[in-house]
């Protein structure tokens, strides 16, 4: 996924300023596509160069102008021939399975370590989805769409239950290492 297909699918439900779409990814997609607020303002620049976007600017008084972008119909085009074509496999790296691969080199004090500190991580990162929750049960959206709302709320449910298996999986281990129980568990064994 690129960030320009993020922002446009933002400005596909309502016109917004470069901070409101900050704060829109804050709120909404930041467990799985963070955005910093320079790359925003950075593709924003590109897309309304490439006139998928357009800029209105509001001169204000004593302040900044401010800057509201729109989706064009070349921008709306874009966004559905994105979302509508298959995305390649990507390629799967996780450096962490590596470091477990060969932690045979490490004493089981110091891969429990690094287990337990990724097994803290992968907590505080369930209590982020927890609260995002929460909060878009408690906050009414600003996607008049309950479909729309349906498929942002199932991005979280992913993270939550790829984090929550992963989670399941470190304790599992961590308990067979302190036990030194080294036998392999796959599948329903």
């Amino acid at each position: 996924m690129s960030l320009k297909h993020a922002i446009l699918g933002f400005l596909s439900f309502a016109p917004l300023t470069g901070y409101n779409l900050k704060k829109a990814f804050d709120r909404s997609v930041q467990h799985f596509w963070p955005a910093n607020q320079s790359q925003i303002y950075r593709t924003l620049a590109e897309l309304t160069e490439e006139g998928l976007v357009e800029k209105e600017v509001i001169e204000r008084e004593e302040r900044l102008d401010m800057k509201v972008y729109t989706i064009s119909e070349a921008g709306r085009a874009e966004l559905h021939a994105w979302l509508s074509t298959p995305l390649p496999e990507q390629d799967d790296r996780e450096p962490f399975l590596i470091q477990v691969y060969f932690g045979g080199q490490l004493s089981d004090g110091e891969l429990l370590n690094v287990m337990r500190q990724r097994l803290r991580s992968t907590q505080e990162r369930l209590a982020v989805y927890e609260a995002v929750f929460q909060s878009v049960q408690k906050t009414p959206s600003q996607i008049d769409d309950p479909r729309a709302v349906f498929l942002s709320v199932l991005t979280l449910e992913a993270g939550y239950v790829n984090n929550k298996s992963i989670a399941a999986w470190l304790a599992s281990a961590i308990e067979r290492i302190e036990r030194k129980d080294y036998s392999i568990h796959i599948g329903n064994s």
